[in-house]
């Protein structure tokens, strides 16, 4: 092929890209949306068998619906949460404080990883985990929904 082919293949290729959204990209129809900090309204999250103490803020869409959200959770210090899973995948990043997390059904101190400010953790969907917190921390959550936490040993994965 010659050189000159080449280019114009190159230069249509890069014009389509340009059209065409990527994936996961908005679409020309949505807006940027905004949520300043001092904004963002934070409710006592009642889970039952979690300790009182922990607060939720929904940052975008509902977690309870299908369809992809992002929340907010705060933990008092020494807060400490019993071993769950989630139907499906989260994403969490630590904006605070020190958050300990590892895996399993049954929860063991000495499997505990630190992780913080800036850290980013991946949970597959049905994976149990359990986990604490050293100081005050908060850790934004996002992935698909509907966003539910089942207890381990609850209900089917």
């Amino acid at each position: 092929m010659r050189r000159s082919n080449i280019a114009i293949l190159l230069a249509a290729g890069l014009t389509t890209a340009a059209v065409a959204p990527a994936p996961g990209q908005a679409s020309a129809t949505e807006e940027m949306r905004a949520v300043a900090a001092k904004a963002i309204t934070w409710s006592d999250a009642d889970v039952p068998g979690f300790a009182p103490g922990m607060k939720m803020a929904v940052i975008q869409g509902n977690p309870a619906e299908a369809g992809p959200y992002t929340l907010r959770l705060s933990f008092p210090s020494g807060y400490r949460f019993p071993a769950h899973w989630h139907p499906m995948a989260e994403n969490l990043t630590v904006l605070s404080g020190t958050f300990q997390l590892a895996t399993g059904d049954r929860v063991d101190d000495s499997k505990l990883k630190v992780y913080s400010a800036g850290d980013y953790v991946f949970m597959p969907a049905t994976m149990p985990h359990f986990g604490s917190v050293r100081g005050f921390t908060v850790v934004q959550l996002h992935g698909e929904g509907p966003f539910k936490i089942n207890l381990a040993g609850s209900a089917s994965k």
